[in-house]
């Protein structure tokens, strides 16, 4: 990108002014006051719709007593010209004029919406812009002022790890959110843990088996001295025989339901040795997996480093420049060419091997989790079997019962004296066999409350095992979302591991090339990628905070950083330097006027400034004058 024209409109202290610029080196001069800076901070404002100066209202940058302002630049890009508006009400207006045409075009008019079309058409941002291309008056002390946080941040804006970053930190709070949901799971099913079974059948065994002695008891008593005879055991007899029924038929219903899918307890027998057998070799399964999802990320991580380097050759190619952008050593397309091959077989080779094991470790977790399934299903089916061999011995108890009530109420006759007491040849009292009866009648009616009770208990328990089987497949489910949460958040800690060793090693080269240009050689070693955007440099074999070399040191060092990490992210074509030799000594002067020389080989730069001597050391630049009394350049 080439700019041409800058065009003012009420906007700082201009109320109509066109500035124009060439190739090369551009210098704005004039003294103080005279809109220098306005200039610089117009040319920003235009690209990125933001004032220069941090925490500036928009308002600000309008003409006093103007309702608003507009700035604007004409700009070539290949062989395109642009012309670019945009007013301090937010507005935006991009216009177009093919090589061969007279009249603009406009391509669209709009407000900050129209920021994102600018973004994709000519590929600068905001964070791009204000780290690597414009210098603006004391940005350097701000700079040095910030947290390591704060840089950091800056540095993830700069290569677009931003979004990466929210990407990550979602997929974090994803997996937390899920292992809080696991770990809920887990504690339900550890308080859902059926430990009372035997204890309940071993209870109501012995109930039922005191119950029934009990019952007989008192059929007995009611048969001698009763208050009815024949009649009253009758009448008993039949009550007992009808709850017996009662109780066989809820018991085959239970039965049946127990048996759901199965014929017999055999066949379900039958079935839990199959799960055994089906389970017995499936050991290890755990740690192939977990052999698995390493080798699956190494891979990852492979093949992205094959996409950096791929990419980086082909923009090699694509510049046929003839020499290597970084170490500048003449190269041959040909060998790059056969490089690039070789590394795409490579990559191809692992997408292919990722593939495979990406496959193998699907099969592998579908028979982990049909195994789970399995161990699940063998528990509940153990707990089938006990439920069932309960209730086969609670109907053969009751078969019996029921089929002695039958045979006594089929053959029951008159015989018995009612004043002679079953147990002794003596006659028994009327009034100690009727208290005897309610004292058996009492606690009858006891043990069958208690015998309810425990059935409930147990139904509570079946209940709790159905609820346990559901929760194991949410615990399954919940364990393969964490898994997948996992794999993403390792996959996007690589990429942006990936991302910064793919910019950050070609920028602290070409810094290093700068310093040797610029006579720093002295600053033997530039690490970015663990200390993000300069905080500290070793210099001459020490750590030494940027903060503590000179004014003039850090502005050259200041400044050969901003050069190396444009061309790294992709250098727009110029620079615009407000004022760079402000409290530098003659010496260091020279050397930034020299500094700006060998930087307008390569780009266009625009700098400000009111010494005479800067401008006496760039004769050749294009001269904006700013004054009040200065033409219209």
């Amino acid at each position: 990108m080439r700019l041409e024209r800058i065009l003012l409109k009420s906007f700082g202290c201009f109320d109509r002014r066109d500035f124009d610029l060439s190739d090369g080196v551009n210098l704005i001069f004039g003294p103080n006051f005279s809109g220098k800076s306005t200039l610089v901070n117009a040319i920003f404002f235009t690209l990125t719709g933001k004032p220069i100066i941090p925490k500036v209202g928009l308002s600000a940058m309008t003409q006093s007593g103007a309702p608003s302002g507009t700035a604007g630049l004409s700009f070539r890009n290949g062989k395109q010209s642009y012309q670019l508006f945009r007013s301090t009400h937010g507005e935006v207006q991009l216009r177009l004029k093919e090589e061969h045409d007279e009249k603009w075009r406009i391509l669209f008019t709009g407000k900050r919406s129209a920021d994102e079309d600018l973004r994709k058409k000519f590929h600068f941002s905001y964070h791009h812009l204000a780290a690597a291309t414009f210098l603006r008056e004391g940005e350097i002390f701000e700079f040095l002022a910030r947290q390591p946080a704060d840089r950091r941040d800056v540095l993830y804006a700069l290569l677009g790890i931003d979004r990466l970053m929210e990407i990550r930190q979602r997929f974090i709070e994803g997996r937390r959110m899920v292992k809080r949901e696991e770990k809920r799971i887990q504690e339900y099913q550890r308080s859902m843990r059926v430990t009372t079974v035997k204890n309940h059948r071993e209870e109501i065994e012995r109930v039922e088996t005191e119950l029934k002695n009990l019952e007989g008891e008192y059929e007995l008593r009611s048969g001698v001295g009763g208050e009815s005879g024949d009649a009253v055991l009758v009448a008993e007899l039949t009550q007992a025989h009808e709850r017996f029924q009662k109780e066989i038929d809820t018991l085959i219903q239970e039965r049946a339901s127990v048996l759901s899918g199965f014929t017999d307890v055999d066949h379900l027998r039958a079935s839990i040795k199959e799960i055994e057998s089906a389970t017995a070799g499936a050991g290890g399964l755990e740690k192939q997996r977990e052999a698995l999802i390493q080798r699956i990320g190494s891979l990852n991580s492979r093949i992205q480093t094959l996409a950096a380097e791929c990419e980086t050759l082909r923009q090699l190619i694509d510049r046929d420049h003839g020499h290597c952008p970084t170490c500048h050593q003449p190269v041959q397309q040909k060998i790059i060419a056969g490089i690039l091959v070789e590394k795409e077989s490579a990559r191809a080779a692992s997408q292919q091997e990722l593939e495979a094991q990406q496959k193998t470790l699907d099969e592998q977790t579908a028979n982990i989790n049909a195994l789970r399934g399995l161990k699940q299903r063998h528990q509940l089916m153990q707990v089938k079997v006990e439920r069932l061999e309960r209730i086969e011995a609670r109907l053969a108890n009751l078969q019996r019962e029921f089929d002695g009530i039958a045979n006594r109420l089929g053959a029951l006759q008159p015989a018995v004296d009612p004043q002679m007491d079953t147990g002794s040849d003596t006659p028994a009292d009327p009034a100690q066999i009727a208290d005897q009866r309610r004292q058996l009648k009492y606690r009858i009616d006891s043990l069958r409350r208690r015998l309810v009770g425990l059935n409930k208990e147990e139904a509570v328990i079946a209940h709790k095992l159905q609820e346990l089987q559901r929760t194991h497949h949410q615990a399954n489910q919940i364990l393969r979302t964490r898994l997948s949460f996992e794999l993403a958040c390792d996959g996007v800690e690589k990429t942006i591991a990936s991302l910064q060793q793919t910019v950050l090693q070609p920028a602290e080269k070409e810094i290093q090339r700068w310093l040797k240009r610029m006579n720093l050689t002295r600053f033997s070693q530039i690490d970015l990628k663990s200390q993000p955007l300069l905080p500290s440099l070793n210099v001459e074999g020490f750590e030494r905070n940027l903060m503590l070399l000179s004014g003039s040191e850090k502005m050259m060092l200041y400044l050969c950083f901003k050069a190396a990490l444009s061309e790294a992210l992709g250098s727009p074509g110029f620079f615009v330097f407000d004022d760079p030799t402000l409290h530098l000594d003659p010496d260091r002067r020279g050397a930034m006027i020299d500094f700006i020389r060998q930087l307008a080989k390569e780009h266009q730069v625009i700098v400000t400034s009111n010494d005479p001597e800067v401008q006496a050391g760039l004769p050749d630049a294009h001269l904006v004058e700013t004054g009040p009394h200065s033409s219209h350049v």
